[in-house]
This record gives structure tokens, sequence and C-alpha cells, in this order.
């Protein structure tokens, strides 16, 4: 992944804990570890939305 990319994701990352955070929330440690991920280009979106679904429909079904 080039540098832009990068800065790109990571200004995404803090654009959504910052949004997040306006309505008092902040990232699970799930989640921080997706976002973590997607910051270093290790997953895509796509993915980290997946991800997102799977863990949350898993837990609301239990």
């Amino acid at each position: 992944m080039d540098k832009n990319s990068y800065i790109e994701r990571q200004k995404q990352v803090k654009f959504a804990v910052g949004m997040a955070a306006i309505d008092g929330g902040k990232p699970s440690p799930f989640t921080q570890k997706l976002l973590n991920r997607y910051e270093n280009g290790e997953i895509t979106s796509a993915q980290f939305k997946q991800a997102i679904m799977e863990q949350y429909t898993k837990a609301h079904q239990s």
C-alpha cells in the first residue's frame, strides 16, 4: 500500500471514530482491531463491513 492510501485510510478511520464519539460512543476492542487492520491495508472496507455484520449478528442471536 502506498503512503497516500495509508493517509487516506487513516483519515477515514479518524473521521468514523470522531463521528461515533459525537454520539458518546467509542469502538469496541473488536472494532478497534478491525479499524487498525483497515488502516494498515490488511483488509478492505467490504471485509471490514462483513466482519462487523458477522460479529454483531452473531452476538444478537445469542
